[in-house]
């Protein structure tokens, strides 16, 4: 005899069972009303909201930003913002793919990061105190940094101006210097009239008081960096490559009286390294350096090293 504890069970008794929650059957049962199409309405609403704002809202607001750009601040250029997103609660912005373009100069950022402590209290202090020491309101991080200097348009516009040659700048060069001459003649007739005018100096020093002690102390961290200066000119471009640079800046009370204050940047890089390499696209003799390492000559490398920039706000 055999225990009931022993005895074996077929499966095809347990299988229907068993399976019984996994039973298709019931959707037959489902009404197509109108309860059911808003619910499905939501579920793909929702569906779709979450790719677009997880893929595709950055994107979607770097292209209105950059055409924003363009249209109302930007006249003599053209910068363009890859992707953009603001984060209020923790004030941080993070952006990638930032071009700007000028007949002079070239800046583009592969990706980084910009962060203002708004919830910091806000101290007012006078311009000419030191505020080195406060604490940090401002923090950017720039990664694949890359400034590229390779023409001086104004300085050219005003030499042809100064011997009297033909003008071959850009027509904006032109524009400029047309209103620079009318503001500077304007300046002429009200200093004849006896009205009294402020300088550049003292506006720029009313202008840092209004916002130096908000952001006494920006400290910036760059990976990756580059400047360059030269063209297709020029036999050699003059290349300054750094891995990684940590920058501080802030205000310290000027050493004269005559000064408004004294500007402080502090700079701590790594594999910092100066290069001379040859210009692409130059045609014409070469003076050949006496050898290469890598992208050109050496003229300075160092592992470590700190710089210090001081100047006065007269």
């Amino acid at each position: 005899q055999t225990s009931p504890r022993n005895m074996e069970v077929p499966l095809y008794e347990l299988e229907p069972e068993a399976a019984h929650w996994n039973l298709t059957n019931h959707i037959n049962n489902i009404k197509m009303d109108s309860n059911f199409a808003w619910l499905l309405c939501s579920l793909v609403s929702a569906m779709a909201w979450v790719i677009y704002i997880t893929y595709y809202n950055a994107r979607v607001m770097g292209f209105f930003i950059t055409r924003l750009l363009n249209k109302l601040f930007i006249h003599t250029g053209y910068m363009q913002v890859g992707s953009i997103t603001c984060n209020v609660l923790s004030g941080k912005i993070m952006f990638r793919n930032i071009a700007y373009v000028t007949h002079d100069y070239t800046i583009r950022i592969q990706d980084g990061w910009l962060i203002f402590r708004w919830w910091r209290s806000y101290v007012p202090k006078d311009v000419s105190e030191d505020l080195s020491h406060s604490d940090t309101r401002l923090s950017v991080q720039l990664n694949g940094f890359e400034l590229h200097v390779y023409n001086r348009c104004k300085l050219y516009s005003k030499l042809e101006q100064d011997f009297f040659l033909e003008s071959q700048m850009f027509p904006c060069m032109d524009e400029t210097n047309k209103d620079g001459k009318e503001k500077s003649e304007n300046k002429i007739t009200d200093d004849a009239l006896g009205v009294v005018t402020i300088s550049g100096t003292q506006g720029a020093a009313s202008l840092s008081h209004s916002w130096r002690d908000l952001i006494p102390v920006i400290k910036m961290d760059i990976s990756s960096g580059r400047v360059v200066f030269g063209n297709r000119l020029v036999p050699t471009t003059l290349s300054i490559n750094v891995e990684e640079a940590h920058f501080v800046y802030s205000t310290k009370p000027a050493a004269s009286r005559l000064d408004h204050f004294m500007h402080f940047i502090k700079c701590k890089s790594e594999n910092f390294k100066v290069i001379l390499a040859p210009s692409p696209k130059y045609i014409g003799m070469v003076d050949d350096p006496p050898r290469y390492m890598g992208e050109g000559f050496v003229v300075l490398s160092s592992n470590n090293m700190e710089l210090y920039y001081y100047m006065d706000e007269t």
